[in-house]
């Protein structure tokens, strides 16, 4: 699949390219290549706009989404089979879900 940036670089360069064409027609007195041109001008820009809103769109749900995933943190894991977890200088005992008692 062809990610996001590069199908808005892409919309993008054929918007410039084709507002280029249409004014070398319109220098040229052609109106239909003016108005064609300028009309696939919009649509691509229209398009890039639309791929940069979709992506915008689908990372800030993968943000929201992240923090439900990150709960299983590596040094939970080990921390828990000795019924204690800790991280930097703060002790937090209650936070395991695996907490065993050691006598």
């Amino acid at each position: 699949m062809i990610s996001a940036r590069l199908r808005y670089v892409a919309l993008a360069l054929a918007a410039v390219v084709f507002a280029a064409m249409a004014a070398l027609y319109a220098q040229a007195g052609v109106w239909l290549g003016l108005g064609a041109n300028a009309v696939l001008c919009m649509v691509c820009g229209e398009g890039a706009a639309y791929v940069r809103r979709a992506a915008a769109r689908l990372q800030r749900l993968e943000q929201q989404a992240r923090p439900a995933f990150d709960i299983e943190e590596p040094w939970l894991t080990w921390c828990c089979e000795f019924g204690w977890v800790s991280r930097g200088d703060v002790h937090m005992p209650d936070t395991c879900t695996q907490r065993q008692e050691h006598p």
